[in-house]
């Protein structure tokens, strides 16, 4: 991976003598393995809701990032629904495309918890600290309340003080300032006041948090003395805490926002000579240098520069001071806040209707061309009410994911760009530590062990045993692969010289067969005498859960008029379940449906996945009479969709729609213009034309996509009779968000209408062609107020949400 091209020169406050650069230049090397080799990545997760009942979808969307960028490290993200008792009762694997991957927990209906939690991750991830792990603690509306059985009671003490000296030392008679944070068992925050007195009690000062339990007090300490802080806390029982000892000689780092960017300032004790001649001050941001000086302390006790960070992404800014033999002296981070890591989306409600299954319009724009993956959900804004400070794509991107220690209510520290707001985010930075990686282990040589290696989607992977080494020689296995919904491909698989063999880069849902046999093994005697067994590649198990008390969410109760709405709801929704369980048990009952045209039911039959529905081109062969007559599918194609150019001819035929080229598939296997052009139309039953974007497509499918179906039946059935097979899992079917359309009749429609999330969708592309859409969305028969939340990123790793209430 190459540096960002943020990276400004590197300042060096005096000139770096030979010793020190071949020295400086370990630190440089370090961030440059630590950024190539060690990439970080990490997880936002938009919900519908931020609360459910027992019985209820819980829909989300994840995103994923390393660094200031998307990530194109994993392709999977897995996600776990995990009980109060840190039980894992679902689990989920989703494909991630253009950096957002889809899914959905369905709650039991008996679900007793009052809390349950959703955690998410890559393989990938779990090379590293699983502290960094998204976890989301998820209240219950309609349970018993209690607390999370794992959550324990601790008698005492209830309340802490912890105390940070700025830098991370205190050192004899230099000026400091020291943060503190006050929070309960949970880790939460209490107010707090206090004094600051000697060891022997004389009181020096009293002082009090500013924000969220936190706050800073400047302490000089003198040789041959002791300080402790006194505090009552909110039980009314008294505390004392020991304020960190002094160091005899050392160093002092303080940090300050400065126009034009971060003034550090070096202190050591006066009057006597710096037992620090020469030190180095680097700062880095995501694993990426942007700043590294060398400071001469022998002159003054006090020296004062600026890092400049025009240019630097926003972002916590780690900065440490290393001695000439790079041993880390003094460390702090802080927020670099440049306002630069959003876009703006536009979102319009052209038509409002809050009238019982009432038409709302609903128009988002995107101002800006690059590509766009967005996200979107409509709720009853009663029962699901904005909650103060909660975690949003801008905190938790930004600020929660890279913090190892709890951040309460994060979002606060982005709802305004007020002076008071980003000296409370200061507070955060002075009394949390930023610690992917110990400067003392990566400069030791000592990196992380890594057990999972970047995860493609899936992986089809292979061992044959039972053969010897000279019958595997320039081996291959030809398989055909049946998909779930009868589409068929065949593979030429390479056989290694240990018997193992892959086929990555696939995905399909439910579980597929491969057929195979060995290649010119017309007897059969080879794969007779083999044993093949075949697996995917995801990962069967994750880290153990366990449910921390700091994770009891932060959600504000609902008021009595919007508890007895969601309970009422609650309600009618079980019983229109009994009455539909009760109907199922009928027999002889008459359904009455709408008859569906032909290429509904042709997708139904053949389409899955991301290749289900979706606006576009279906074409029916059997219907036409000009593909009998057409050479090859892109001849027969040709002039039919507008935009899209198909030129050359044969296997040289070249496609290009709206400035990119559409991707090319067979029975929703990823061909090229070959596999194409070389299938015959007489075989083909179905053609889908996607337009710009294609979300099934790795990179976002910028140029649309072609999906070609093969005809099912006897025919092609022939191909794998008497071949020996194995099943292979794929993913779990997605499940469909359903949003009534009330201008058309449908039997359901008869159903009182009691959802609380109106509409949900995980995927809303955009690019410079498609900049706004347009969605409606009916209303159900209760609601008066909604509530919509869009978040999502672009193809440049700008974040962006906006919020807006109908009433």
């Amino acid at each position: 991976m190459k540096p960002a091209c943020f990276l400004k020169p590197i300042l060096s406050v005096l000139l770096l003598l030979p010793a020190l650069l071949m020295k400086a230049q370990v630190i440089d090397s370090v961030l440059l393995k630590l950024e190539s080799q060690y990439p970080q990545e990490k997880i936002h997760l938009q919900f519908d809701k931020g609360a459910y009942n027992p019985g209820e979808t819980i829909w989300l969307k994840a995103y994923l990032m390393s660094g200031h960028l998307l990530s194109g490290i994993s392709k999977n993200v897995y996600t776990e629904l995990v009980n109060g008792n840190g039980q894992v009762l679902q689990k989920k694997v989703s494909p991630v495309l253009m950096s957002g991957a889809a899914a959905a927990f369905d709650l039991p209906a008996d679900l007793k918890d009052s809390v349950v939690f959703v955690r998410a991750y890559t393989r990938w991830m779990l090379n590293f600290d699983t502290a960094f792990l998204y976890v989301k603690a998820i209240p219950i509306l309609s349970a018993t309340p209690a607390q999370p059985a794992t959550a324990k009671q601790v008698s005492s003490p209830q309340y802490f003080l912890e105390l940070f000296p700025e830098g991370g030392d205190l050192v004899q008679d230099v000026p400091s300032r020291i943060a503190f944070k006050a929070t309960d068992k949970r880790g939460w925050p209490v107010a707090f006041s206090g004094d600051l007195l000697t060891g022997k009690g004389a009181k020096i000062e009293s002082f009090s948090s500013t924000h969220n339990g936190m706050g800073f007090f400047n302490l000089t300490p003198k040789a041959g003395e002791t300080y402790k802080i006194t505090w009552k806390d909110p039980s009314g029982k008294q505390q004392q805490v020991m304020v960190p000892a002094a160091r005899p000689n050392g160093i002092v780092l303080e940090l300050n926002h400065t126009s034009g960017g971060i003034q550090f300032n070096i202190k050591r004790k006066d009057g006597v000579p710096s037992p620090l001649p020469v030190v180095q001050v680097i700062a880095q941001t995501q694993q990426q240098l942007i700043y590294r000086a060398k400071v001469n302390l022998t002159k003054s006790a006090l020296v004062t520069a600026v890092i400049p960070t025009e240019g630097v992404p926003a972002g916590i800014v780690q900065v440490t001071i290393f001695s000439e033999d790079n041993k880390p002296l003094a460390e702090r981070i802080i927020f670099l806040n440049n306002q630069d890591y959003y876009f703006i989306t536009d979102l319009n409600v052209p038509l409002k209707g809050l009238d019982k299954r009432d038409r709302n319009v609903i128009q988002v724009d995107v101002p800006d061309t690059i590509p766009c993956n967005l996200s979107m959900s409509i709720t009853d804004a009663d029962i699901n009410p904005a909650q103060p400070g909660e975690n949003d794509i801008y905190s938790q991107i930004l600020l929660a994911s890279d913090i190892k220690g709890y951040v309460h209510n994060p979002g606060y520290y982005f709802s305004s760009e007020a002076d008071t707001v980003a000296q409370h985010l200061d507070l955060v930075m002075m009394t949390n530590g930023w610690r992917r990686f110990r400067w003392e282990d990566a400069i030791a040589g000592k990196f992380p062990v890594i057990k999972h290696l970047p995860e493609d989607y899936l992986t089809m992977e292979g061992s044959v045993t039972g053969l010897t080494k000279s019958e595997l020689v320039n081996q291959e296995i030809t398989g055909i692969i049946n998909l779930k919904n009868g589409s068929q491909q065949f593979l030429t698989i390479p056989v290694q010289q240990d018997g193992k063999f892959y086929v990555p880069g696939m995905i399909f849902y439910d579980t597929a067969k491969l057929y195979y046999q060995f290649s010119n093994d017309k007897n059969k005697l080879l794969t007779t005498k083999a044993l093949i067994d075949v697996k995917n590649n995801l990962l069967v198990k994750g880290p153990a859960f366990s449910v921390s008390p700091k994770w009891t969410p932060s959600f504000n109760p609902l008021d009595p008029l919007a508890q007895k709405k969601n309970q009422l709801m609650v309600e009618k929704n079980r019983a229109l379940l009994d009455e539909q369980r009760k109907v199922q048990t009928l027999a002889g009952v008459t359904v009455v449906a709408k008859q569906k045209s032909k290429a509904e039911k042709m997708d139904e039959q053949y389409a899955s996945g991301f290749f289900k529905g979706q606006e576009g081109y279906t074409f029916i062969t059997e219907d036409d009479p000009f593909a009998n007559g057409s050479m090859s599918i892109l001849n027969y194609l040709q002039g039919k969709v507008p935009g899209l150019q198909i030129t050359g001819a044969g296997t040289q035929m070249s496609l290009s729609w709206r400035g990119g080229t559409p991707v090319l598939y067979v029975n929703e296997m990823q061909g090229d213009v070959n596999m194409i052009q070389n299938t015959p139309m007489t075989d083909v039953a179905m053609i889908k034309v996607f337009r710009p974007p294609f979300f099934g497509a790795p990179g976002g499918g910028s140029g649309g996509a072609i999906a070609v179906y093969t005809k099912k039946g006897a025919a092609l059935n022939d191909n794998v009779k008497g071949l020996d097979f194995a099943s292979i899992p794929g993913y779990v079917p997605e499940k469909q968000f359903y949003s009534p359309d009330y201008m058309k009749y449908e039997t359901e429609h008869k159903q009182t209408d009691n959802r609380t999330t109106l509409y949900w969708n995980p995927f809303i592309i955009t690019d410079k062609n498609t900049r706004r859409i347009l969605y409606t969305v009916y209303n159900n028969d209760i609601s008066k107020r909604l509530r919509i939340v869009i978040e999502g990123v672009n193809a440049d790793g700008k974040l962006t949400r906006i919020e807006k209430i109908i009433e």
